[in-house]
């Protein structure tokens, strides 16, 4: 234990703080990341922590550096901040700015590259001229069109949040081929490879490409964001390169399968600067906007389908616009190998082969639980956990009362699937959201949609 009254010397700071820390980690973790540690030196705001590599001091940023502060702040009884040093190097490494991955804009500023990241592969079907428009997407669009002539002076960032097939990955190509176009630079990835070059750049030391990579463009289009939710280090890295981009006056367009107070498990400064620019989402498609897709890729295509058809095809009351072309591709497709015209009938003859397997046919249990679970950002496993808390008690209620609903399972069948819950917890369950949405007109069309989605094998 430290004295109050005699000020303890930085090993002796650092040891009693190592002796807290070895009891809140695993002993692999503290024998390969802290027994070889030392205190180099303290001032009255800091304190310097010598680790033997580079990449140490960075896993140690990453990872412990919560719990470090907190030992320590425990020990000397005052806020220190941290550093840590390469033994034998000349300088500190702050926190805050030692990881290339993690620097903020104040403490590195960017540097110019003038060359561009290598390019994501781009689809050259999907510009603005090939998107159509009506009411359930015109924000969007116009919200694309806006950042793609101007990129960093309006709508920064840009959120663009929809279910899956309405045209957010259009959307996004369309913006980065109209920058590029304009001889500026425009990097499109997905969530899950900026998550995949983040751990990469870690594992290989090789964090200066990462940032240059994601700091250089003067657009950053980010399709499925939402794949972000839950991890901590992802997210970290995400928070830095988004305020350096931000900062630098770089545009950023994010895509998502909702929107970002729907986004349950990820951090809320990240979901204010979500937040900060403009959030546009795209609505199901209308019959009209339904029937424009289908003559537009009709020509495209060069099925040449009639206009009553075209009609029958046109008012499938379906929410996917990839489904809509799905059909019209399989109408073409027959066409071709049999030899047989496009008429009504044939169309009629696709249709029953698509509506068939799903004719009064019932998503199962699991499937109810799993989209449930994922749209609150959970697993099914959690949902049969003991966890109680606000996140996950809405979800399991959710998911108790649509399989109430679609599969009129027995509350007691219902129990069974979360863990061997009992009945009463089943009825409890039910009763909640059935309050709720008779109070809360938004959480009754939130349910109905997911409802009536689960209904026709949408997810």
């Amino acid at each position: 234990m430290v004295s109050h009254t005699l000020k303890p010397t930085a090993p002796q700071l650092w040891e009693a703080a190592l002796g807290r820390l070895q009891v809140q980690i695993t002993r692999p973790t503290f024998d390969t990341w802290l027994r070889d540690t030392t205190a180099l030196s303290m001032s009255d705001s800091q304190l310097v922590i010598g680790v033997p590599t580079t990449f140490a001091a960075e896993w140690l940023e990453l990872r412990l550096y919560q719990l470090i502060d907190a030992a320590v702040a425990s020990v000397s009884h005052q806020r220190l901040e941290i550093s840590f040093q390469v033994r034998g190097a000349t300088s500190a490494i702050p926190v805050e700015a030692s990881s290339p991955l993690l620097t903020p804009p104040e403490a590195a500023p960017m540097r110019q590259v003038p060359a561009s990241p290598s390019p994501s592969p781009l689809n050259r079907r999907y510009t603005f001229d090939s998107f159509v428009v009506d009411a359930t997407n015109q924000l969007a669009y116009a919200a694309c069109h806006a950042v793609a002539d101007r990129p960093g002076d309006t709508y920064n960032p840009l959120f663009i949040y929809s279910g899956a097939g309405l045209g957010k990955t259009h959307l996004l190509h369309a913006i980065a081929h109209e920058v590029r176009a304009h001889e500026r630079t425009a990097l499109y990835i997905t969530a899950e490879e900026f998550t995949n070059d983040f751990i990469a750049a870690i594992q290989d030391r090789k964090t200066t490409a990462f940032r240059d990579r994601y700091q250089a463009p003067d657009v950053l289009l980010v399709d499925d964001i939402q794949f972000i939710s839950g991890k901590e280090r992802t997210q970290e890295g995400f928070f830095h390169t988004f305020n350096a981009l931000h900062n630098a006056n770089r545009q950023i367009v994010l895509a998502s399968d909702r929107d970002p107070s729907a986004l349950a498990l990820l951090e809320d400064r990240l979901r204010s600067r979500f937040e900060w620019g403009l959030v546009a989402d795209i609505q199901a498609p209308s019959r009209e906007l339904r029937h424009a897709i289908l003559q537009r890729r009709a020509t495209e295509t060069q099925v040449p389908i009639p206009q009553d058809a075209l009609t029958t095809l046109s008012e499938l009351p379906l929410t996917n616009i990839r489904q809509v072309e799905g059909i019209l591709n399989r109408v073409g497709a027959l066409a071709h190998f049999t030899g047989l015209p496009v008429t009504t009938h044939l169309v009629q003859q696709v249709l029953h082969q698509y509506q068939t397997p799903t004719v009064n046919s019932k998503p199962s249990a699991e499937t109810i639980i799993a989209v449930v679970a994922e749209a609150h950002g959970l697993t099914p496993k959690i949902l049969a956990s003991t966890r109680r808390d606000r996140q996950t008690a809405d979800a399991r209620h959710t998911a108790m009362f649509l399989l109430s609903e679609i599969l009129q399972l027995p509350t007691e069948e219902i129990g069974h699937l979360f863990g061997n819950r009992d009945r009463t917890t089943a009825i409890y369950s039910i009763r909640k959201i059935k309050d709720r949405i008779t109070n809360n007109p938004a959480k009754a069309t939130e349910l109905n949609k997911l409802k009536q989605a689960l209904l026709q094998s949408k997810l």
